[in-house]
């Protein structure tokens, strides 16, 4: 046919539906539509950034992986007629019977042709599969996909405040307005047993009506089996609203933890970010729990208030005076409240930061004896907490203080006055009308009790707001899929003149650094103590941007590339590499979780770690402890060069990756460096100059300047700072070797 269009015969159709899985067709059609809509993904990147494990990929984690991507996916199952109405919102994916997927890119529906146009995932693009109305009808039930981009803030993209906390309550519309109309229903349930007592009064005892009194007695108990089932049922109401914005608050939180840069977690104790993330917890509550409490309890206030009035106009201006009264005293005492609970909150944290530190530092502090120290240091911080709490009571307890009287007044000056009133009025009603009143002025004291407190309560969640967002709200890293350049890496890797400076520095960590790296080679990195080594990794990883000068990979500014395709595509491993706790093998495909047991293996072997671990009693399903204490450090090492292996990325970074290894492990990752190297660009980083002898070029870093480069010979010849360092480690190998033939002569 023409125009590059292929047709199928009316019994082929099923059987020219390719044999891939459904999950992989499923992506690769994401990937399709989500290009049409200017989303540029790549199915090995959704499977990274979702976690997908091996196996189908169901249609809630396609629309899961569409929602982070920016877009909106939601499935149908749609007739042909319904099918044909879609010409504006294609492409589209159709679900086929055999299991697999197809993009819908056209729909043709006239008198004189019914055919749909696909586009097949592992077809070439200018291939598209042209099938009519009764092929469409064998391979296809009506199981369709709908994919639109999505323009609107996702939720990590919000500030976080009270505005982004109300508009997650708010999403909840159907569970509010039914929870809103069981409190109307309780609020009006309770006014009735008030009103049963003025029939009681007026009506049974003055007229001995004991029909009337039965009649009321059979009501009171269907009205109590009423707020039973209907407080039941607010309960269970709220219990779902209070999950389901506890889920989504908690993803929030953690998803804009994720996003702050690296050098925030480096500059603040994580004492002081634990005990934000504990101030959001306590926000939640307060939203969830006194806030909406409050006003759910306070709905009686809208019935009980105009009933008051036609009972007793004077009266229920006492009551309302009282109420004001009450919150005018609240008011002058907020500014001092709220001074007082700021300073709280501050000696709360400083302990948290302590005691932080102390659970991480507990090796140091045993191996010193600290003890004595860190206990008095802690003695400190909880004594300054009891005294800032001893304080903001005292003025709890002035303000509480004050607000008794006129609650007390609210009641027993009303009971004075009513009773007063029922006395000189002519009317026999008056007593019962009276207590009446009485009965709805104490069941509107406590809401307005809880009003009183909520005021506290919130300035609370105020300066926990403020500490949260302080925290929260800083500029983040952009982690959007989508976005930048996506191509995979070749290994090319150069520095034009890049001048960088850490926060609070006044020299700059690298001055005008200018150096190339071609592919596929490695370049061994030496210096002294702050002359820029690690900063050039830093840089090439992203985990800083403010700088000047050029860093490219393969000719392109590293600020171009996408972070997530950028981070995935480089290999890291540090000094002391951070391990999870879990499986060996949970903890080698971290960054891969679709790794096969042979490419899990081959990471291994690669790292020098498969020689240990296939001594543990269960191989590479050892459960590894929290810090991997379970491990020594040499062991612990090889493991994390085994997860840099498992992505097989281009450019691999091992940044003091052997300093910290016993001389045989060493040895052992040594020997596999260049196997490690093939085909890839690799960055060394080591103080131990034995380790570089083998790199294609080293670069010699003094103050943050590239002071020289070349091989190992050619340093040894020309720079003094290479040769110096060279013969102090050989002089000190040297001097170790013959102490120990000294010690064995």
């Amino acid at each position: 046919m023409s125009n590059g269009l292929i047709a199928v015969s009316n019994g082929a159709a099923a059987s020219n539906a390719p044999a891939i899985s459904r999950g992989q067709a499923l992506l690769d059609c994401l990937v399709i539509v989500a290009r049409h809509h200017g989303v540029h993904l790549a199915t090995k990147q959704i499977v990274h950034d979702n976690q997908l494990k091996p196996g189908p990929v169901s249609i809630p984690d396609l629309a899961r992986c569409a929602r982070r991507a920016g877009l909106r996916a939601k499935s149908f199952s749609l007739s042909w007629r319904n099918l044909a109405r879609l010409k504006q919102t294609l492409p589209a994916i159709l679900v086929l019977r055999t299991g697999t997927a197809m993009v819908l890119t056209r729909v043709e529906d006239t008198d004189a042709l019914a055919q749909v146009v696909l586009r097949d995932p592992l077809a070439p693009e200018d291939a598209p599969l042209i099938l009519d109305r009764v092929q469409l009808a064998e391979v296809w039930d009506g199981a369709t996909i709908l994919i639109k981009r999505d323009y609107s803030l996702r939720d990590e993209e919000q500030p976080f405040g009270f505005g982004f906390l109300a508009s997650l309550i708010f999403r909840e519309r159907r569970i509010l307005r039914d929870v809103a109309i069981t409190a109307v229903a309780l609020s009006m349930l309770t006014l009735v047993p008030i009103l049963f007592f003025r029939l009681l009064t007026d009506r049974v005892m003055m007229h001995h009506a004991l029909t009337t009194f039965t009649a009321l007695c059979i009501g009171l108990v269907l009205l109590v089996a009423f707020e039973v089932v209907f407080s039941a049922l607010r309960q269970t109401l709220l219990l779902h609203l209070t999950a389901r914005i506890d889920v989504k608050m908690e993803t929030y939180v953690f998803n804009r933890l994720l996003r702050l840069p690296v050098d925030f977690f480096e500059s603040n104790p994580i004492g002081y970010i634990t005990h934000n993330l504990h101030e959001a917890y306590r926000i939640r509550d307060f939203l969830t729990k006194q806030l909406f409490g409050v006003m759910l309890d306070s709905l009686c206030l809208v019935f009980f208030i105009p009933v008051m009035f036609v009972f007793s106009v004077p009266l229920t201006l006492i009551v309302l005076a009282c109420c004001g009264l009450i919150g005018l005293w609240t008011a002058i005492m907020l500014p001092a409240y709220r001074r007082r609970m700021n300073a709280l909150i501050a000696a709360q944290a400083a302990r948290g930061s302590f005691l932080t530190q102390t659970l991480h530092g507990i090796r140091t502090i045993k191996s010193l004896a600290l003890e004595p120290r860190q206990a008095h240091a802690y003695d400190v911080h909880v004594a300054r907490i009891a005294q800032h709490r001893i304080r903001e009571g005292n003025l709890i307890t002035v303000m509480q203080s004050a607000i008794l009287p006129i609650e007390r007044f609210m009641i027993s000056g009303t009971l004075a006055i009513g009773v007063y009133l029922a006395v000189t009025s002519t009317s026999p009603a008056a007593i019962g009308e009276i207590f009446v009143f009485l009965l709805l002025a104490q069941r509107i004291a406590a809401p307005l009790r809880q009003m009183s407190t909520l005021v506290e309560q919130y300035d609370q969640a105020r300066s926990s707001v403020n500490s949260v967002g302080a925290m929260l709200n800083r500029p983040g890293e952009e982690l959007r899929p989508g976005q930048g350049v996506r191509q995979p890496l070749i290994g090319a890797v150069s520095f034009s003149d890049v001048v960088f400076k850490y926060s609070g520095s006044a020299t700059p960590a690298l001055d005008r650094a200018a150096f190339e790296v071609p592919p596929g080679t490695t370049l061994g990195i030496m210096g002294r103590s702050g002359s820029g080594k690690t900063t050039v990794t830093r840089l090439l990883q992203r985990l800083h941007n403010e700088y000047d000068g050029l860093i490219r990979i393969d000719g392109i500014d590293v600020r171009e590339y996408a972070l997530d395709h950028l981070r995935s595509s480089l290999g890291v491993v540090l000094q002391d590499s951070f391990l999870f706790a879990g499986t060996i093998r949970e903890n080698i495909t971290a960054a891969k979780v679709d790794a096969t047991f042979d490419e899990v293996v081959r990471a291994a072997r690669l790292a020098g770690a498969e020689e240990f671990i296939e001594r543990l009693p269960r191989g590479y399903e050892t459960y590894l402890s929290e810090g991997s204490t379970n491990l020594s450090g040499g062991q612990r090492q090889r493991l994390a060069i085994a997860r840099a292996l498992i992505t097989n990325p281009r450019i691999l970074i091992l940044d003091e990756a052997t300093s910290a290894l016993d001389p045989e492990s060493e040895a052992i990752v040594n020997a596999n460096l260049k196997r490690i190297s093939e085909g890839r660009t690799v960055l060394v980083i080591s103080h131990r100059l034995a380790s570089l002898v083998e790199s294609d070029a080293i670069l010699v870093m003094e103050r943050g300047r590239v002071h020289d480069r070349g091989t190992h010979e050619e340093l040894l010849d020309r720079c003094d700072i290479y040769r110096d360092l060279w013969n102090q480690q050989n002089a000190a190998t040297s001097s170790r070797q013959n102490r120990s033939l000294r010690l064995v002569g």
